[in-house]
């Protein structure tokens, strides 16, 4: 067995759980790492980010400190390999150079002998986004969702503020420029339009009903403008003083304040992606209780609502964010709309950001809904998970995304968020959620 998982039986966590559940959750950690073992010839350049942030984050329960160095240079040289290939996508915050940067930088502050290493991920992130940056005068630059957390500016930027190296800094404020840009409105269809407003890629146009014809408005945090709102505040907590941030943060405050609506239980909701002609209200917006989750829901809105708000010192929407998530902590955990214990848009993800705002309050209405999703959540074995999966993706007619090792919907996501929850230690993976 590579972990001593006696060692996580006993040791004191911050949040305590029933010796049955413990248990449970030390026979799903052990069984993943075995599978990881078992397999580990086979693990791709994705696959390594992941097993990285996990082996920083299980680090202290291998009692043989050679097996775990054995275990991490085999999989740091799958990445190094997977990035000198190109590998990676650019900077993007999920499989690209920001998420390196972010798992390897978890590890070296575990293992410090990684910070060469680390610098030479740097270097390849900021060479990636100064290159990209350099295109930011051109219409397609200001036009497509650039700017949200999953491949846009949203998550390098939230890297980039947790230095101080000088030219981290400099292309921080690059970008900051760009969405103080972006934060002006613009005129479509004959009135006033976020710039946030952005036309849809190929990709994204594959996963829509609507055509979008004339474009999106995006409130979610995955790929919408809250990720944009948390990290100028960011910026601006950082004391990067730029003509028009503040101006910026306002505005976005102001747009998600008139755009919320409550449900028939008095839950508030933001629209997710609508398009143009719903935003100018030409059709109807469709006012539904949605998913409490990471990448969409409320529960992620409310969160960066609640942190830009303290890092602005705006008591107004901190108070507001605060009281609807105590809300939402309170209702029937059936009405959040999940069914999946995963990172993205699951139980874990949403408890990570409860447990969160237990941190900062230290409101007992949070702990008790935490500790209900990470019971339900800890029920799922792997065999369990994947079977539940499959399943699930039978019968909406689409393909399995389940994975072993992804973070945000695999099932080293539901064992490290678990992890970082009862000890209280937020993880670089809650970084990259801007989350914290």
């Amino acid at each position: 067995m590579l972990l001593n998982l006696e060692k996580i039986r006993t040791d004191s966590f911050k949040i305590k759980l029933s010796d049955n559940v413990l248990d449970s959750f030390v026979q799903n950690v052990g069984e993943y790492f075995s599978a990881f073992e078992r397999d580990i010839d086979k693990i791709n350049p994705n696959d390594a980010v992941d097993i990285i942030s996990a082996l920083a984050a299980f680090m202290d329960y291998f009692d043989c400190k050679s097996e775990w160095e054995r275990l991490t240079l085999h999989v740091l040289d799958v990445l190094r390999k997977g990035v000198n290939r190109s590998f990676f996508h650019k900077f993007a915050n999920f499989s690209g150079m920001s998420h390196v940067a972010f798992a390897v930088k978890d590890l070296a502050i575990k293992s410090p002998k990684l910070e060469p290493f680390l610098h030479g991920i740097n270097k390849i992130l900021l060479d990636n986004l100064s290159a990209y940056m350099k295109k930011s005068d051109s219409k397609e630059f200001k036009t497509s969702g650039n700017f949200e957390v999953i491949k846009g500016l949203s998550g390098p930027l939230g890297y980039l503020l947790s230095g101080d190296d000088e030219q981290m800094m400099d292309i921080s404020g690059q970008i900051v420029d760009v969405f103080i840009q972006r934060s002006k409105d613009i005129i479509l269809l004959g009135q006033n339009i976020p710039g946030w407003h952005y036309y849809p890629s190929k990709t994204e146009k594959s996963f829509m009903i609507e055509e979008a014809i004339n474009g999106c408005i995006n409130y979610g945090l995955s790929h919408g403008m809250a990720g944009s709102l948390v990290t100028l505040a960011m910026a601006h907590k950082k004391r990067i003083r730029k003509e028009g941030l503040y101006e910026a943060i306002d505005g976005l405050f102001s747009e998600f304040m008139k755009s919320h609506y409550y449900d028939d239980d008095g839950i508030v909701h933001w629209p997710g992606r609508i398009t143009t002609e719903q935003y100018v209200e030409l059709e109807a917006i469709p006012q539904i209780p949605r998913q409490m989750s990471w990448c969409y829901g409320s529960v992620g809105i409310l969160r960066t609502l609640y942190m830009s708000s303290v890092f602005m010192s705006n008591e107004k929407i901190e108070q507001f964010a605060l009281a609807e998530l105590l809300k939402i902590a309170q209702m029937d955990l059936d009405k959040y709309l999940l069914s999946q214990p995963i990172v993205c848009h699951g139980y874990v993800g949403t408890a990570a950001i409860l447990d969160l705002m237990y941190q900062d309050t230290r409101k007992t209405e949070f702990l008790n809904k935490v500790l209900e999703m990470i019971y339900i959540s800890i029920s799922y074995s792997i065999d369990r998970f994947f079977e539940a999966e499959k399943q699930m993706a039978s019968e909406r007619s689409i393909a399995s995304r389940a994975s072993l090792h992804n973070h945000l919907e695999g099932y080293n996501g539901i064992i490290q968020t678990i992890l970082s929850m009862i000890k209280g230690k937020p993880t670089g993976n809650d970084r990259r959620l801007l989350i914290v």
